[in-house]
């Protein structure tokens, strides 16, 4: 084990729904590549199926020489896009070394209560067409000892062994077993309370917990419900949660139809008839919220109250910082060339964020509900949009978080929850 206690703070909001989430690591020392590129590589083999709930990814992280993260930690923003059923599957995870950097944390994230082999980590530093390799310890798993290796919020159930089972080359690799593993119901993830509905073709899932007025939660692209468990406590204490995974997302099936916000605020329409549901209050974040405009622009009925939280009506240089853009075609551009198919529901959410929606500004006139449009100080939305959207809805209060950016509700959690509730009280 290394004299480092290293803990990766991961923000990867599907976790938040289910307990396990192990991290598998080792720190290297990359002083002398401060401000460089890297590439880790590393193969991983599913003995199971991957899920929202069940996946292994490749993380990386900047830390000082005390230990300490320096950015966010960087990892694969989907499992699904690398991965081989019944293969071994090559995951490669790109990122940078900060300025201030004395060493770089690489490893593996896993998640779930499957089985996993994990083989050959290698780590690149690049310069221009350079790439220069770093080893690392025991990157192929030879010596039993797991040399080299730390790991943190192991679960007393997981085992962690070197194993000649299955090897993508060499004579070991890393077995993780969380097949014991013993997982508490959380929201997003309850099987006592969840149910399925077929709406437009699909099968939402949705959970519904408490009394009172029903609260409906919209959440944000490639996530799930669970992308509201800091809100789930504290807005149960007054209202019936209603948790609603968008078609192709969290654990509701996808089909062929072409993505769409008006098509999923279609589904939120038709699943409220099914449930008999009227006068409801929404909570949307990110994509949720795009969707909660439409639903109440289109179906005014359907929405008593509405909060809103990082909403774009269309994206152009105008709602939208450039980098965002530039980011997710960089995105698209490697799931293409890694030949990633079409209708990988991956890909298919990245192109809907790059091309949807296209919501006429003067559509929101129609709205009917006391409307809170939020956002953050440094959103991904430009706040000149933020205000457009608070100006054409005639009900509305406009919130600019200072400090805050598009993840407000996970990081600045007691003042966005109180601000929702003071606004629905």
């Amino acid at each position: 084990m290394s004299k480092f206690n290293v803990t990766l703070i991961l923000f990867f909001i599907v976790s938040a729904g289910y307990a396990q989430l192990l991290q598998f690591f080792q720190v290297t020392d990359v002083e002398k590549y401060r401000g460089k590129e890297y590439v880790l590589e590393g193969k991983i083999f599913y003995n199971g199926p991957i899920a929202m709930n069940s996946y292994t990814v490749l993380v990386g992280m900047s830390i000082d020489e005390k230990g300490k993260g320096i950015d966010a930690p960087k990892f694969n923003d989907d499992a699904g896009d690398y991965y081989k059923p019944g293969e071994w599957s090559p995951y490669v995870l790109k990122g940078k070394i900060d300025k201030k950097a004395k060493y770089l944390v690489v490893g593996i994230a896993v998640a779930g209560t499957e089985s996993y082999y994990a083989d050959d980590f290698k780590l690149f530093i690049k310069e221009g067409k350079t790439k220069t390799e770093i080893p690392l310890k025991n990157a192929g798993f030879e010596d039993e000892e797991l040399t080299g290796w730390q790991w943190h919020d192991k679960n007393e159930n997981t085992q962690l062994l070197v194993s000649s089972d299955k090897v993508a080359s060499g004579n070991k690799s890393l077995f993780i077993d969380n097949s014991n593993v013993k997982v508490a119901p959380t929201f997003g993830n309850n099987a006592e309370v969840g149910n399925y509905i077929d709406v437009n073709g699909v099968k939402l899932y949705y959970e519904v917990y408490g009394e009172g007025e029903p609260l409906l939660l919209l959440h944000g692209n490639n996530s799930s419900m669970a992308a509201f468990y800091k809100q789930f406590d504290d807005l149960g204490k007054k209202y019936k949660i209603i948790g609603l995974d968008s078609r192709g997302q969290g654990k509701s099936t996808p089909d062929n139809t072409p993505l769409t916000y008006e098509l999923m605020a279609d589904d939120v329409n038709t699943f409220l008839d099914k449930l008999e549901l009227k006068n409801v209050n929404v909570l949307g974040w990110s994509d949720g919220g795009n969707i909660a405009v439409i639903l109440a622009a289109q179906h005014p009925d359907k929405v008593k109250k509405m909060a809103i939280m990082g909403t774009v009506l269309y994206n152009d240089e105008t709602s939208v910082f450039s980098e965002v853009n530039d980011l997710l075609h960089q995105q698209v551009k490697a799931m293409e060339d890694r030949g990633v198919a079409k209708d990988n529901m991956d890909y298919r959410l990245k192109m809907l964020l790059l091309n949807e929606p296209h919501i006429k500004p003067d559509a929101l006139l129609n709205i009917k509900a006391p409307t809170l449009v939020m956002a953050g100080e440094h959103d991904v939305v430009k706040e000149a949009h933020t205000k457009l959207i608070a100006k054409k809805i005639p009900d509305s209060k406009l919130v600019i978080f200072k400090g805050g950016d598009h993840e407000a509700p996970t990081k600045i959690t007691e003042l966005f929850n109180k601000t929702v509730l003071d606004y629905f009280d």
